[in-house]
């Protein structure tokens, strides 16, 4: 028989413990074998070593288990991190949201520009339609609009709204979320306004 070589899954933080009592058992495994070897010979075994032997197919068990084992904890671990690396992004993202916020709030408003917003529209919508040849999507004023509508619902307190900024703020980090998941789910009362539309086929001069 041959000896137990080691699993190709590499070590990690939480699988340690598994490789180190697996090390354990192929090592005893190995023994067992060599034990074998020497009765085949003709050779007598003392009592600590028959013992031993007597163990092989509980120690081949617990191998089997543990190999068993080792795909769904790494799978598991992988998922763990995994779920960790995406609430540190979301936590970047409240930050980012927290500071957008409070510039909003504490900013003195200027006089609204309507003809040089008026103008980027078109630009936009002219190149996006027209100038642009990869242009998948024909791009709308409702687009622009809703855009501009799902904008402001990030950075600030809904219109109308009697909220506090703590409250008004865990708002606008919830539609930051809604947002990096591409949520279908309507914000507001506007059926319209989700988090599934997508700018990415905008094109710019």
């Amino acid at each position: 028989m041959a000896a137990i070589g080691a699993s190709s899954v590499s070590d990690g933080p939480v699988l340690s413990v598994i490789n180190k009592r697996l090390r354990a058992l192929r090592k005893k495994y190995n023994r067992i074998l060599q034990m074998e070897e020497v009765l085949s010979q003709g050779k007598t075994l003392n009592k600590e070593q028959e013992e031993t032997l007597h163990s092989k197919a509980s120690v081949m068990g617990c191998i089997n288990e543990l190999e068993k084992l080792k795909l769904p904890v790494c799978a598991a671990v992988q998922k763990e991190l995994k779920e960790s690396e995406v609430e540190k992004k979301f936590s970047m993202v409240e930050e980012i949201i927290r500071l957008l916020y409070f510039a909003t709030v504490f900013s003195f408003p200027r006089r609204p520009d309507f003809w040089a917003t008026r103008s980027e529209r078109e630009r936009c919508l002219a190149y996006t339609n027209v100038n642009d040849s990869n242009a998948r999507e024909v791009v709308s004023e409702m687009d622009l609009t809703l855009i501009s509508m799902l904008g402001s619902l990030l950075i600030s307190r809904p219109v109308n709204w009697t909220l506090s900024h703590q409250n008004a703020l865990q708002l606008c980090v919830k539609h930051a979320r809604l947002w990096l998941a591409k949520s279908d789910q309507p914000i507001g009362s506007n059926p319209y306004l989700t988090c599934m539309m997508n700018f990415s086929h905008f094109s710019v001069e």
